[in-house]
């Protein structure tokens, strides 16, 4: 059996059982940060997290991605981010804007990393929703392969209406689960990255 096709069939499994869910959700808060990244998109969830682990870890800078073309589904409160971090207390002069040449979290991890060699920083925490963090976690950490930077990642629990355990029970988590396993398989075709995330 070819590798792709046993990829897929895996890949396939995972998404049906009862765990698939919780199998979504990572957490590795890592050292102390030099950055917090805040992903794009799902703002209601992500920036209170990423407010919360700015208090944490006060001298890290905040970064926020920005795609090439925003649309309300990549990037649904661009313009207002960094008015509604300042306004949970984040400091005006930590917050860094990095634009993202190619789409998606992949596309914010190349751009993360050019950012993170021009600061000469080597220390990242990665923040976005529940059920984004394992493939979040697993394509930073194959973007930064052979780097001397650690990645970490935080899920926006507290703000988040993701229910991993029950996640067949309601419409919201039943999409969102099914399309992160869809798009865990598409980054292991395409790009390469990893099913679980590399250790570190």
């Amino acid at each position: 059996m070819a590798a792709g096709t046993l990829t897929v069939m895996l890949v396939a499994a995972a998404a049906a059982l009862p765990n698939a869910g919780v199998a979504l959700v990572a957490t590795a808060p890592g050292p102390s940060p030099d950055a917090i990244v805040s992903l794009a998109s799902h703002e209601w969830e992500r920036l209170p997290a990423t407010a919360a682990q700015a208090a944490a870890h006060p001298d890290a800078l905040v970064v926020l991605t920005v795609p090439r073309v925003v649309t309300p589904f990549n990037c649904h409160e661009c313009g207002g981010r960094p008015e509604r971090l300042i306004a949970a207390g984040v400091y005006p002069p930590r917050i860094r804007l990095i634009a993202i040449a190619e789409s998606g979290t992949y596309g914010e991890a190349l751009a993360t990393k050019s950012f993170m060699r021009d600061y000469n920083l080597n220390h990242l925490l990665v923040v976005t929703s529940p059920y984004h963090t394992r493939r979040s976690l697993s394509t930073f950490r194959s973007v930064f392969a052979g780097t001397p930077v650690t990645v970490g990642v935080i899920p926006a629990i507290a703000t988040s209406p993701a229910h991993p355990q029950s996640w067949w029970a309601d419409p919201y988590d039943r999409a969102y689960v099914r399309y992160e396993w869809a798009a865990i398989l598409y980054y292991r075709l395409c790009h390469g990255v990893p099913i679980w995330p590399a250790a570190g």
